[in-house]
């Protein structure tokens, strides 16, 4: 499965995740859905044959740059492609750091938070509502 359109959050349907330009950086973020293609967002998808393993990297459609994540952890742009696990629960998705070796236990997830932010939640229980996403055409 690609994406090829807006990412509509789960449990706060409102919101559809978008990127936003603070000065020099660009942030991502919950937005309320106003058909510009900063909330637009595209896949490019690789199998790594090694670990059996299938990556997505997701480009924004306005700015170009990818979705990703620094080494704090923290959700940020980048012109860099970084590559995330899919896990897909029905029609819906959740975007997932991949393990950094098999001895790895940890998995960082993308969530929405209750004030419009996006971070990365270290996973310890089962996916939920603010950290799936829907994928639609509009």
């Amino acid at each position: 499965m690609s994406i090829n359109g807006v990412l509509v959050n789960v449990r706060d349907p409102d919101f559809v995740l978008g990127t936003h330009r603070d000065g020099v950086h660009t942030r991502v973020e919950g937005q309320a859905f106003n058909q510009t293609d900063n909330q637009r967002w595209t896949s490019t998808y690789k199998h790594v044959k090694e670990t059996d393993t299938r990556l997505w990297s997701i480009q924004n459609k306005d700015t170009g740059d990818y979705l990703s994540w620094n080494s704090g952890k923290q959700v940020i742009m980048s012109d860099t492609e970084h590559w995330w696990k899919l896990v897909f629960v029905g029609g819906n998705v959740a975007f997932q750091i991949p393990r950094d070796s098999k001895d790895d236990q940890s998995v960082y997830t993308l969530e929405l938070e209750n004030n419009g932010s996006v971070t990365l939640e270290d996973q310890q229980k089962p996916l939920i509502k603010r950290q799936l996403w829907m994928i639609q055409d509009k």
